[in-house]
């Protein structure tokens, strides 16, 4: 009779972690979104590089995470990522011959949102909380839009 019970404690104890296990995961509180303004454009080279070259190496550096680049006139780009067909980002790519910018331009199932705009009414009880309309996103964007920014730098540097 023990074991039974033991068996049956520990088989629920299994079900239930694998129950809430994927819940836990998924439940990441949203961050703000980090900005990525004025990037400087650094060749390896040393030279100043071209619209078209920066724009080939914006396109290349993309693509090595599965980013896909679309233009929208000369100096900007729009790049995609869809992870397995269930989170979508969109970010704007502006660029000059010195500089390139990164801002968010759309998502699907990355919880986007703006902070509260009486935060700051409640920043005396949480100090670490985000000023009133600051745009939130799951971590996960943040993290790549980093990738795609050293992916980018990267190709710069081989120029």
């Amino acid at each position: 009779m023990q074991t039974r019970r033991h068996w049956l404690i520990a088989s629920l104890a299994i079900t239930a972690s694998a129950v809430l296990a994927p819940t836990a995961h998924a439940a990441r509180p949203a961050v703000p979104i980090v900005p990525h303004d004025h990037v400087p454009i650094v060749a390896g080279s040393g030279k100043t590089l071209s619209l078209d070259e920066i724009r080939g190496a914006i396109a290349r550096g993309a693509a090595v995470h599965d980013w896909t680049v679309s233009p929208v006139h000369p100096g900007e780009l729009v790049a995609s990522l869809n992870v397995r067909n269930k989170h979508f980002a969109s970010v704007t790519i502006k660029y000059t011959e010195t500089a390139y910018s990164v801002t968010y331009r759309d998502s699907t199932n990355l919880e986007y949102q703006l902070s509260h705009p009486n935060a700051s009414a409640r920043r005396e009880d949480f100090p670490s909380a985000p000023p009133p309309n600051t745009p939130l996103i799951h971590p996960n964007y943040n993290r790549w839009v980093d990738t795609l920014i050293r992916d980018i730098n990267t190709e710069l540097r081989r120029h």
